[in-house]
């Protein structure tokens, strides 16, 4: 198996050494020998990821740790001779940097520790070179896996014993596989490993509606090792007699593929292709398919969207915790047991077994082996001894010796991934269970981390977006769960979460290559020998012990240091006390979010970390940025989004390479006084946070590169620069988030913008700017404040073709009649009317919302009564009634069994909250 620290540690060496070699201008023979031996490293490394069978041996197992140590010792001999270099030079960006490499070999006399490391490091590197010429040529003996995995195979005469659960899954597919017409010819059924795809396939297979339906069936488990010849045979056999095997055997790859076609076009047939992996090889099998043409079927079952995205997908969910407990109930507590257990046990045995399928995800597959654990025991104290040890036994096997299956298909799942995804996977282990993970953040430190490549990166495309299709790709591959943004105009993820068991298998693989260590408890000896040699340590602690410092302090070859505290515990005063990060100096990821600071202080020594590149303190309290973070040159992304007002030096203009910039929400004062720079920053593509009291709005002018604005404007000459520089580059400008607070004049050319997704306005406007195709044409999000409209908004709102959250507060409309039309607002979701005094008649005619998810009425005293066709809106799930007068609350409860007035609109409503405003 391919070791992740190695393969990133040689990505960072190429960038040094390969991508920027056009900034090396007199590149030394020596240097360019390294070059080539670190390009047949890397090619290495990705056909033996791509091919593990070939490769899976001792031999190149232990070359991969030594290039791993060689590759992490490389770096570190580069990046403390840049450290040299930066001391003594006045070198302020990379590319200086860059081309001092060009002298280390040739300044041996300056540097002569760092020429003597260089040789012994390139005398390695061609022993290394030399051993993995032999490996590519076939020179040595692999232990390759037999060509069939026979643990992985499945059958379509198998009967599963105990199966709970997917009713409606096995009617709508059934109904699909029965159901005549060339639609949903090829149906999919997909979910990460599991989760019982393959025990849903076989119930429909077996079951009497497609045993009656299809005159012939056919099953044949794919998994990793594909052989389309051995497939099309296996296939074609269990259509034909027995006595035509042999003949089957002997017919070429094209003659299987006619017979097989024809048999299909002919005679109604269904094909179940269980755990199909690779998109290749369906590409492959599908011409033995007449899907066009025939009233014969397909079912496939993947964890591979990609493969599945065909004409029918089918995304299996998980088990309920009702259906969890009841598959565990009945493996095991079968009834053909000696004593049976009280009711009193039941009820002990129920609590700690639906914990126990908590634990389990909701999963079948480990329900299933953690229930084959409890069938040898019915104590209570057995049952307990489960729940607490459930880890060891999923990831390791622990008593289930003769079941693996959970680890088996955890360490597939894995495998299986490209060269590329791996480590980006890996690095999700990182965050809190359960955690929702902003997909925004996780890009940022990704491409910090250096694990987006470059080199797949298409015409116009930034690394963000590339690293938002390895996000998506992990999506398709049912490794994460992602949550679209439903605000974002170009449909991109919000965030994304682990399944528990997918983290669990993060944290082992983390550990087993090096390649991370997430400490969330006391750590023992084991631990401590981890955390002074992994490369990224994680900290979810509130307060650090003496002992996690001291043996932090040890780990020189730390590159990733993340503490991710909770901050709001008053035990978090003193944590990171006594910590000089000056210690750290070759850290490029540096997240310390959610702490309280001692004293508000920033921690020692930040000024000395040079090569940072990624720096957070999201969510923390400190009282002021110290001067010397001005000296980390460079920084990519800096996060100051912290919770209390902070003061800013005037420096970050100095941070050249920066090109993601998150201000703080609130700044106390920019110190020295005048407004903050940022001139200079031509690298920027992100500014949040942007304040016009704040920043110099000439400065924004100037950032060439700006490609996403989010910020707030407080005077009309401001607003009118701002609105000058995105209408002149339209092209440039992604996405416009923006507070105005002064600008009534300036309001239709604000909504010219294309790139305005978000707008907030606190200002008098009277009356909306009638809707144009060139106006409004992108925004998500509205939110009016005081703007005293007098004719309804509704009439020009319901229009706007991206809505899909409007707010309006505080006397944003001051009318006493408000309409939304039959056919307005498509897309809106949320609607918020709060603190309009005059409003008196609300009327919604059927057909208006149709996607509406959430209501938000508070403080419109004279509204009379909910609209009458609120009750024909069926995508209503929660309506919130704050502070509103007892006339209408009581036409909407129920009191005594008595119906209100109104209770017939909103009895759909699954969720409603009334709430009483205890600041009025």
């Amino acid at each position: 198996m391919v070791d992740s620290v190695a393969t990133i540690a040689l990505e960072t060496l190429r960038d040094l050494l390969i991508e920027e070699v056009r900034f090396l201008a007199g590149v030394s023979g020596e240097v360019e020998e390294v070059r080539e031996q670190l390009k047949q490293m890397h090619a290495f490394l990705k056909d033996a990821d791509r091919r593990q069978d070939k490769y899976n041996s001792e031999t190149v197992r232990n070359w991969v740790v030594e290039l791993r140590d060689l590759s992490i010792k490389a770096e570190n001999v580069l990046e403390t001779y840049a450290i040299e270099v930066m001391s003594k030079s006045e070198a302020t960006n990379l590319k200086n940097i860059l081309k001092r490499f060009t002298c280390i070999l040739s300044e041996c006399s300056s540097v002569r520790q760092t020429g003597e490391e260089i040789k012994v490091i390139r005398s390695r590197m061609s022993g290394l070179t030399k051993q993995l010429e032999s490996m590519s040529i076939g020179g040595i003996s692999s232990t390759s896996v037999d060509d069939t995995d026979w643990s992985r195979k499945t059958y379509g005469h198998e009967i599963e014993e105990h199966f709970v659960g997917m009713k409606k899954d096995v009617e709508k597919l059934e109904s699909l596989l029965t159901s005549d017409g060339r639609s949903n010819r090829v149906i999919s059924i997909c979910g990460m490993g599991g989760m019982g795809k393959t025990t849903l396939a076989n119930k429909i297979y077996k079951g009497e509606a497609v045993e009656r339906w299809f005159e012939f069936r056919a099953w044949i488990c794919i998994s990793q090792q594909f052989k389309v010849k051995i497939v099309l045979q296996e296939l074609l056999k269990q259509f034909l007699p027995k006595e035509r095997e042999q003949e089957v055997m002997q017919m070429s790859e094209n003659q299987l593929v006619t017979n097989l076609y024809n048999m299909q076009k002919e005679k109604k047939c269904l094909v179940v292709l269980d755990d199909i992996w690779e998109i290749d090889h369906w590409n492959i099998l599908s011409h033995a398919f007449p899907i066009a043409e025939s009233d014969s079927k397909v079912l496939l079952t993947t964890r591979n969207q990609n493969i599945a995205s065909r004409e029918y997908v089918h995304v299996l969910e998980c088990l309920s915790e009702d259906e969890g407990w009841t598959l565990l109930q009945k493996i095991a507590l079968q009834t053909n047991c000696s004593q049976e257990p009280t009711a009193k046990e039941l009820m002990l045995l129920e609590e700690i077994g639906r914990d126990i399928v908590k634990k389990c995800g909701c999963l079948p597959l480990p329900i299933y082996v953690i229930g084959g654990i409890l069938r040898q025991e019915k104590s209570l104290a057995e049952w307990v001894k489960v729940r607490r040890n459930i880890d060891s036994y999923l990831q390791h096997g622990k008593g289930v010796e003769k079941d693996k299956r959970v680890l088996q298909i955890l360490d597939l799942s894995y495998d299986v991934h490209p060269y590329n995804l791996k480590p980006c996977f890996l690095y999700l282990g990182c965050f809190q269970e359960d955690q929702d993970i902003d997909t925004e953040g996780l890009y940022l430190i990704w491409m910090a981390e250096g694990l987006i490549s470059s080199e797949d990166r298409g015409n116009e495309e930034t690394l963000r977006d590339v690293a938002e299709r390895y996000l998506s790709e992990l999506a398709n591959r049912c490794m994460i769960y992602v949550k679209m943004d439903p605000y974002s105009i170009y449909n991109r993820f919000k965030s994304c979460r682990l399944h528990d068991l997918m983290r669990d298998l993060c944290l082992l693989k983390g550990k087993e290559k090096g390649f991370v260590e997430v400490v969330d408890r006391q750590v023992g000896r084991e631990e401590e020998f981890s955390i002074c040699r992994t490369v990224r340590l994680v900290i979810h602690l509130d307060e650090l012990e003496d002992d996690h410092i001291y043996n932090i302090g040890k780990n020189k070859k730390l590159r990733s240091l993340l503490f991710l505290g909770k901050g709001w515990d008053q035990r978090a005063w003193n944590n990171l006390k006594g910590i000089n990060f000056g210690m750290f100096r070759f850290i490029k990821i540096l997240i310390l979010e959610g702490y309280i600071f001692k004293n508000g202080k920033f921690p020692k020594g930040i000024g000395k970390l040079i090569l940072l590149k990624f720096l957070s303190i999201q969510k923390s309290e400190v009282e002021e940025l110290p001067p010397s973070v001005s000296k980390l040159s460079c920084v990519q992304s800096l996060n100051l989004r912290v919770n209390e007002p902070i003061k800013l030096p005037n420096f970050i203009h100095k941070m050249r390479r920066l090109r993601h910039l998150f201000l703080p929400r609130t700044v106390r004062s920019v110190i020295g006084g005048g407004k903050l720079e940022l001139d200079g920053l031509n690298d920027l593509e992100t500014m949040c946070g942007f304040d016009s009291s704040v920043v110099d709005t000439a400065h924004v002018l100037k950032l060439q590169k700006l490609r996403v604005l989010d910020g707030t404007i407080h005077d009309e000459e401001s607003l009118s620069m701002i609105l000058d520089h995105i209408l002149n580059h339209q092209d440039q400008f992604l996405e416009t988030k923006l507070y105005v607070e002064e600008g009534s004049t300036l309001l239709r050319r604000l909504l010219m913008c294309h790139s305005l997704s978000l707008l907030r306005i606190k200002f008098r406007v009277s009356k909306l700017p009638a809707y144009e195709q060139n106006l409004y044409r992108n925004v998500t999000q509205l939110l009016l404040l005081y703007s005293n409209i007098e004719e309804d908004p509704m009439e020009t709102l319901e229009k706007l073709p991206m809505l899909r959250d409007l707010r309006l507060f505080f006397q944003a409309y001051v009318g006493r009649e408000m309409v939304c039309g039959a056919t307005g607002f498509p897309q809106l979701r949320r609607l918020f009317l709060c603190d309009l005094p005059n409003l008196v008649e609300w009327r919604v005619e059927k057909g208006a919302m149709p996607n509406l998810d959430m209501i938000y009425i508070r403080h419109c005293n004279k509204l009379e009564m909910m609209p009458n066709d609120l009750k024909f809106i069926t995508t209503l799930k929660q309506l919130t009634v704050s502070d509103m007068p007892m006339e209408f609350i009581n036409r909407l409860l129920v009191v005594d069994g008595e119906e209100g007035e109104d209770y017939h609109k909103i009895k759909h409503i699954p969720y409603i909250t009334f709430q009483k405003d205890l600041e009025r």
